[in-house]
């Protein structure tokens, strides 16, 4: 797998209740990618709907999916339990605006939500976003979030809850309880299932998970009270610069050198992000020559 932009978030969004869609989450995945701690409060981001297209390998774009999608995210509910006890009910974005006929949506965090992204110390999840993003089940986006949590953590295995998943993924109505996969086979038939086929095998990481059945006395089968995870991280040895030399010489007119002097001079979470920095550009027609002005981006 090629090396990636990876992005950050605090662990009670990681495990915060909250219901999403596809479309949603990577929206917020291209605000995250770029949400920088010395970032104004007041700071609106730019996200190009044909670079989420891209990463997820889709030609056809659907403008108003994108606009139900953002409708929602500026109401959709997000809480849970602070570390300091304190529980916290809250949106993710303020607002979202279209720009005309550009295909960028310009997205303002809401006040709550952005420390999440930027007062990260010791209790953060690192996610890669191309990865993320190109998960196609919000289930599967989901558990890749948990999982990334142990990244960092020398402890890989681990257990949560069913009713705790189930209410982190979305699944359980925190009010009426109500579910919508009450028997396990159906739950890990739709969503554990499809999240591991879309998990393994596609991203920088793999698991398996095991049903931890509960002591109720008696007759009967047992209910499943506990999910096992346990995880494995992959780490590449050799990283393929083809496609990012084939994208700097083609989609943004550089010659072969400047192409190589930039791999061999940046990382390439950087080199990425300056990439998406001039695709917004290019997006709202505000670069004459692209290869002129890319070539300056990297002091070139």
């Amino acid at each position: 797998m090629n090396a990636q932009i990876e992005i950050y978030q605090d662990n009670f969004l990681t495990q915060a209740r909250y219901e999403m869609t596809e479309t949603e989450r990577n929206i917020l995945y291209m605000v995250i990618a770029q949400v920088r701690p010395d970032d104004s409060p007041m700071k609106v981001y730019q996200v190009s709907i044909k670079e989420i297209a891209k990463i997820m390998g889709s030609e056809e774009i659907k403008f108003e999916a994108y606009k139900n999608a953002t409708a929602r995210i500026v109401t959709r509910l997000v809480q849970g339990y602070l570390p300091n006890g304190d529980f916290l009910q809250t949106t993710f974005a303020a607002s979202a605006k279209y720009k005309k006929g550009t295909g960028i949506i310009e997205i303002a965090l809401s006040q709550e939500i952005r420390p999440f992204y930027v007062d990260l110390k010791e209790r953060f999840t690192k996610i890669q976003l191309q990865a993320a993003i190109s998960l196609q089940s919000i289930y599967a986006k989901r558990i890749y979030e948990l999982l990334c949590m142990y990244k960092n953590m020398k402890n890989k295995t681990f257990r949560r809850k069913l009713v705790d998943l189930k209410l982190m993924l979305g699944v359980m109505d925190t009010k009426t309880g109500k579910d919508k996969y009450p028997v396990w086979t159906q739950f890990q038939r739709d969503v554990l299932d499809v999240a591991s086929r879309e998990i393994n095998g596609h991203t920088d990481l793999t698991f398996t998970f095991t049903p931890i059945l509960g002591d109720r006395p008696g007759r009967g089968r047992k209910p499943v009270e506990q999910v096992e995870f346990e995880v494995s991280y992959i780490t590449p040895n050799v990283i393929d610069f083809s496609p990012l030399m084939d994208r700097l010489m083609n989609r943004f007119k550089l010659r072969q050198d400047q192409a190589e002097e930039i791999i061999e001079s940046f990382p390439i979470e950087k080199i990425n992000k300056i990439l998406y920095d001039i695709e917004v550009r290019m997006a709202n027609n505000e670069i004459k020559n692209v290869g002129s002005y890319t070539a300056k981006s990297f002091g070139l």
